[in-house]
């Protein structure tokens, strides 16, 4: 089993990527032209700051230091270059290849935790098979392709009892 100081690095990481990713998302909302991609993009970086927003009680109570907000937002606003110039159709097709990869990372971090913080672990998770699904539907032209984004922006996520400040 790892250790605890490589769950708790793990941990901060992934909360600091979630943060990054919000700024990504509504970044590359501004790069599309294509009718409705900006919306969708927004909804994946709502995606993004609610998956955050339930690990962040963890964070708060392993007294972990994030950096700044201003820091990781102009982090994940920056990794935009690579995807920017990507027609929608390329930036799905991405999603749908890339992003599994994501989840065996999440699930490797509940691997690693006390059974205490299992449940927003597993909301954190989660958001990724709401994205994938999100960006299945769209590659197939499904006409209701974010009804998994709105469904996990609905649901209030699961928050440890012990998560409170």
């Amino acid at each position: 089993m790892p250790d605890r100081n490589s769950y708790l690095e793990t941990l901060l990481l992934y909360y600091e990527e979630e943060v990054m990713g919000e700024a990504y998302f509504s970044e590359l909302s501004r790069h599309f032209d294509e009718a409705g991609a900006a919306e969708k993009l927004q909804l994946l970086a709502d995606v993004e700051r609610h998956a955050a927003q339930a690990v962040e009680p963890l964070v708060r109570r392993h007294k972990l230091k994030p950096r700044d907000a201003r820091e990781l937002a102009d982090l994940g606003a920056a990794d935009v270059r690579g995807h920017c110039k990507l027609s929608w159709q390329q930036f799905v097709t991405y999603m749908v290849e890339r992003y599994p990869a994501y989840i065996d990372d999440f699930e490797g971090l509940e691997r690693m935790a006390p059974s205490e913080d299992l449940p927003a672990l597993k909301f954190l998770t989660e958001h990724e098979h709401a994205a994938i699904d999100f960006a299945n539907r769209e590659l197939d032209g499904r006409p209701n392709s974010i009804a998994p984004l709105l469904a996990y922006l609905k649901d209030p996520g699961a928050r440890p009892p012990s998560a409170a400040p």
